[in-house]
């Protein structure tokens, strides 16, 4: 087992690179780092750093300098580490393998994750395995690591694993081991038993489940049969692991009866709700992108070169059982479909994005399913730094499909919005890299836009800010690269302005089902405040979001509060995760729920797209009895990568106030369609300039022209359309 190199370079235009320094230029260089405040320039310098780590004349003496230099806290520690794991030498294992140990949970998930390039040490073994049971992204992190070392001998790993189970009881921590297991050759017998034990916690039996339906074996699929025959929770995940048997045992007849026609295409984003409707719009983590991809998918499946369009989404395991059959009888007839894919189950929640993260295993083996039933897929496009994108490029290249990436510099964008407003040191960096998991997402940024087969940018006002924020070399792309800008439905805001009327009335004495949103929204404006205009926002009540900071500039303004009803769209407001309630506490601080100051503000919770087209016409246009026309649209967010909200904002006639990083700044004009706002600057300012320019001649029309000409989503499908193609003649 020891002997044998394991090594994955996460960032391979490192290697690209031609500046070679010495040992004594990487250590003053990293004690430059230590006093930067440019976190961005921090992180990208960092990684440069390692590539001239490998080629130092005297590892051990640059191992003992870094060892030095990483005393100084873990910042500094961070600014090293991926220096030390590029040292070809024992010591640099030792350091590693020490730091598992440190009493920073970031320093130890990192340790974790770069031993995976190094080869394998049976002395790290169990701080691996301490690792691998703490759950979240740490969990992730062990797994791949133990899993590479894995290959070479699977006996050792495997040991490790089973004297771990014999010691321990929870179903978490039990589902965390078996997903390793399930992963390492030899391990059969082990995995039958523990998913046929109905003594055992229900997610230690769902892990061993779903790993045997990645095993060819009649003893397993006899004992699969007879497990889903049962009506509960491991039923339905033996129901999956069957349909993961059959993908595994496909002939290849599927694929080449269509491979001769148009293109097919799928796309990925790890939400609730994905249908046709977007009926869980706002709610959890159902957003912007989640609209988008309703939105495309439909402008693609509507073109002549597009044969088939899959978008993948997230479900419940019961969920999946019950529309496998349709799906798998119609994927391949129809010109556009949804899947979803499980990530965690009532026994093993993933509410999280952490909790995401080391769900991997189980992602990986839903996104391989769906795929495999819906072969052939040409392209696989991916968007987002989350777990779903890493599941997503692993299995393309396992199965051979191209890769397109929307790749933004997020979370590079987070950092920039927070050091600008001077929110960042040391201390702060490391804790954001602990909860957001920043250092590891922008690697992840960096391989992908390294590795994938067509790169998509958004537009920015320095186009080349991406490549230099990455160190990639933009020439050296050519025509695998294209900046496209994200499209809306511009003819649902134009059947909904046509059939508005600022005149309806509604029966008020009809029942709540039946009254459309604007009758519920009537329904909540209180007659003393009727009849002024509104300020309205829509997304997802996640902090980065700023639901509560548009709510607390609102409250804190005499003239906001006493002129404008304030309209917040979005989240679950009957049953909110964690990160929904954190936002509802927040706005329920700044104006308390039976407070005088709460009767202008509205909740209207999460809602399908169609009723946000409505909500968006109503603001601009007023409802006589309710309120008046000349509303605005307000994003609370630091920073947008595009803001798709905020252009149907403008193509309903709305004036917007928008962030000034990433992407508004390409398509907002400061001044006149709407008002931009600094990171640090003062968001009620911004509304007050902004309601200025609700009368201002040919604003509305202007923007209108500018949506209709650069932002329709069938224009972004033609260009994504072409890229697609393109990349089958290279």
């Amino acid at each position: 087992m020891y002997g044998v190199q394991v090594h994955e370079r996460v960032n391979d235009s490192s290697e690209k690179c031609s500046e070679i320094l010495s040992r004594d230029s990487i250590i003053n260089e990293l004690n430059s780092l230590m006093v930067g405040k440019d976190f961005v320039k921090i992180l990208r310098r960092s990684s440069q750093l390692s590539t001239s780590a490998r080629h130092v004349a005297d590892p051990l003496r640059f191992v003992a300098d870094l060892r030095s230099f990483s005393q100084q806290g873990a910042f500094a520690s961070l600014l090293s580490m991926e220096s030390l794991a590029a040292v070809e030498h024992p010591s640099a294992d030792q350091q590693l393998i020490g730091l598992l140990t440190n009493s920073s949970p970031l320093v130890r998930r990192h340790a974790t994750w770069l031993l995976g390039r190094r080869m394998p040490t049976e002395s790290a073994l169990q701080q691996l395995i301490d690792q691998l049971i703490a759950g979240g992204i740490d969990s992730m992190h062990a797994h791949r690591t133990l899993r590479r070392w894995a290959i070479t001998n699977p006996y050792v790993i495997r040991t490790h694993l089973i004297s771990a189970l014999e010691q321990l009881t929870s179903g978490l921590v039990r589902a965390r081991l078996i997903d390793l297991l399930g992963a390492i050759e030899g391990s059969n017998e082990l995995l039958l038993r523990i998913a046929g034990d109905p003594g055992e916690a229900l997610a230690a039996r769902a892990s061993a489940i779903g790993s045997l339906g990645e095993r060819k074996d009649a003893k397993i699929q006899l004992t699969l049969k007879r497990l889903a025959s049962i009506d509960d929770l491991v039923g339905n995940h033996a129901v999956l692991a069957l349909n993961d048997l059959a993908a595994l045992e496909a002939t290849n007849e599927t694929v080449v009866k269509l491979k001769n026609t148009g293109l097919r295409i799928a796309q990925l984003v790890l939400t609730y709700g994905l249908d046709d409707k977007l009926s869980l719009g706002g709610r959890g983590d159902t957003g912007g992108v989640a609209s988008l991809l309703v939105s495309l998918g439909e402008a693609l499946a509507r073109r002549k070169d597009i044969d088939h369009v899959l978008t993948i989404g997230r479900g419940s395991v019961a969920d999946i059982r019950a529309t496998y059959s349709c799906s798998n009888s119609c994927s391949n007839s129809r010109s556009l479909d949804y899947a979803m894919i499980a990530v965690g189950d009532d026994t093993r929640p993933a509410e999280t994005s952490n909790d995401t993260w080391e769900n991997l295993p189980s992602i990986k083996r839903g996104l391989r399913r769906v795929l495999q039933q819906s072969a052939p897929i040409d392209v696989l496009h991916l968007r987002m730094a989350d777990a779903g994108t890493l599941a997503g490029s692993e299995i393309a290249g396992e199965l051979g499909m191209l890769v397109c990436f929307s790749a933004a510099p997020d979370p590079h964008n987070v950092i920039h919005s927070l050091q600008s407003r001077n929110e960042l040191d040391h201390d702060k960096f490391v804790q954001l890299c602990t909860h957001e998991h920043v250092w590891f997402r922008a690697r992840l940024i960096e391989k992908l836009a390294e590795r994938a087969s067509r790169l998509v940018l958004f537009p920015r006002a320095e186009p080349n800010d991406f490549f230099d924020i990455l160190g990639l070399d933009a020439p050296g792309y050519g025509q695998r690269v294209a900046v496209v800008s994200e499209g809306i439905d511009v003819d649902l805001i134009r059947r909904e302005q046509a059939n508005y009327s600022c005149n309806d009335i509604y029966d008020e004495k009809g029942t709540q089902e039946h009254r459309d949103i604007l009758d519920q929204l009537c329904d909540q404006i209180p007659k003393s405040r009727r009849n002024l205009p509104l300020l309205l926002s829509v997304g997802r009540f996640n902090p980065v979001k700023g639901m509560e900071r548009i709510t607390a500039a609102w409250a804190r303004d005499p003239h906001l509060h006493s002129c404008y009803n304030l309209i917040i769209v979005g989240g679950n407001l009957d049953n909110p995760s964690p990160i929904e309630r954190k936002v509802l506490d927040d706005i329920n601080q700044a104006v308390p729920p039976k407070s005088a100051l709460g009767e202008g503000l509205v909740l209207l919770g999460g809602r399908p797209r169609v009723d946000i087209a409505r909500l968006l016409v109503a603001t601009a246009r007023g409802r006589l009895g309710y309120w008046s026309k000349g509303g605005l649209y307000v994003d609370g967010a630091l920073k947008e990568e595009f803001g798709l909200a905020l252009i149907e904002a403008l193509a309903a006639g709305l004036v917007v106030v928008a962030p000034s990083t990433g992407g508004p700044p390409t398509y907002v004009t400061h001044g006149d369609t709407g008002i931009l706002v600094d990171p640090g600057d003062d968001l009620g300012a911004g509304i007050l300039s902004a309601i200025e320019l609700v009368a201002c001649p040919k604003r509305i029309i202007k923007a209108k022209k500018m949506v209709e000409k650069r932002y329709s989503i069938e224009k972004m499908a033609a260009q994504l359309a072409s890229l697609y193609q393109l990349e089958q003649t290279l």
